[in-house]
């Protein structure tokens, strides 16, 4: 088991955001977004007498989910706002709701909101594709319901593409059949060779969650859709709601993809389904074919699956320079070094006096690697 040390910061709620500042050539200096916090920046996390600094007081909201680069100009950053994995008929409704993507074009020295995004409620990712020399941006958009209100995204939901710097956007997602509205993604990962993949998570008549799609263009008409592993949870006699997605993959191996999947019953509360961690999948085909990897089961008393509140704490990440090195993080985290055959749990998911140099605290929410 290995001994974790704190990071000293100033900061208040969970962090579904965190980026290396791309353009720190010692990869030192780090971006964190709180969904309750806002967006705070430290020039080396390394140093516990190095302060954490917020950039967002001055912010329409504090709820920071998401945040990426430009690849070809790593100046460019853009952060997306709102919390949607809260924002549902749950026990709880701690969400905050966003108000669009704020892009800054200096390193971070100053943000402004992109006009064209302020009626996207809810942002899930935002990922910058290098297509032939221009930035391509995707971003996933959905809506929510909070303190009592449905919050919808305008003009729809789905999966939102600009390659005009984010003055306009087409949503190229596919409609979900007989329903003539789009999917909502959870998750974009592009890989190293330009493949661009999504996963979904369920709306809010909880449909339509657990599918993958890739395309290598991006545009629409022009995506494969894979809902396999949706099929096979709704067959199921217990767990079958199909889940949100989340996705890794390999940049030394641009074949190489996971998939954590998730999937829920019906709990007793009547708003509140169980969503558990259902399958970890694997491609080593650029997504053509997927396998099912072997489930964390070394857990803990209490614990009966890697990430048993799968709707709000389920994250996935690869080792860059090894496609077999895998982490998967829940309510604990575990690693795999065989591609997903053998876990081993590197932190506590149940804290007991004896265990507190193991332990971090539960509800994984995203997995980074430091360059280099």
């Amino acid at each position: 088991m290995m001994e974790w040390v704190n990071t000293p910061v100033q900061t208040g709620g969970r962090t579904r955001a965190v980026m290396f500042d791309p353009n720190d050539p010692l990869h030192l200096k780090l971006w964190a977004g709180a969904v309750t916090g806002g967006l705070w920046y430290n020039d080396n996390f390394m140093d516990t007498n190095s302060s954490w600094h917020s950039v967002s007081d001055l912010w329409p909201g504090m709820a920071i989910s998401c945040i990426t680069s430009d690849p070809r100009d790593p100046k460019i950053l853009y952060v997306g706002t709102g919390e949607p994995q809260t924002a549902m008929k749950i026990y709880r409704e701690s969400s905050g709701l966003g108000f669009g993507i704020f892009r800054s074009q200096d390193g971070g020295e100053s943000w402004k909101l992109i006009p064209s995004t302020d009626q996207f409620r809810y942002i899930t990712d935002i990922a910058v594709k290098n297509e032939n020399g221009q930035s391509v941006i995707y971003a996933g958009v959905v809506s929510g319901f909070y303190q009592g209100e449905q919050h919808a995204s305008h003009p729809s939901n789905g999966l939102y593409r600009s390659d005009d710097g984010g003055e306009t956007w087409t949503q190229v997602l596919p409609t979900i059949q007989g329903v003539f509205k789009p999917y909502l993604p959870s998750d974009i990962e592009i890989t190293a060779n330009g493949r661009i993949f999504v996963g979904t998570m369920p709306n809010q008549n909880r449909k339509e969650g657990a599918t993958l799609f890739y395309s290598d263009s991006g545009l629409p008409g022009a995506w494969i859709k894979m809902n396999e592993y949706a099929l096979l949870i709704q067959q199921s006699p217990l767990f079958n709601i199909p889940g949100r997605v989340m996705l890794a993959s390999c940049s030394s191996d641009p074949g190489r993809i996971y998939a954590a999947i998730a999937a829920g019953a019906a709990g007793v509360v009547p708003e509140f389904n169980d969503w558990y961690g259902t399958f970890i999948i694997r491609s080593d085909d650029n997504g053509m074919t997927w396998s099912e990897c072997n489930l964390p089961d070394d857990l803990p008393p209490g614990f009966d699956n890697y990430a048993n509140i799968a709707w709000h704490a389920m994250t996935i990440g690869v080792d860059p320079n090894n496609p077999d090195q895998v982490y998967v993080g829940g309510l604990n985290v575990h690693k795999s070094i065989d591609g997903g055959e053998s876990w081993t749990r590197i932190c506590m998911g149940n804290p007991v006096p004896s265990s507190w140099n193991t332990f971090v605290h539960v509800d994984e929410h995203t997995i980074v690697f430091q360059p280099g």
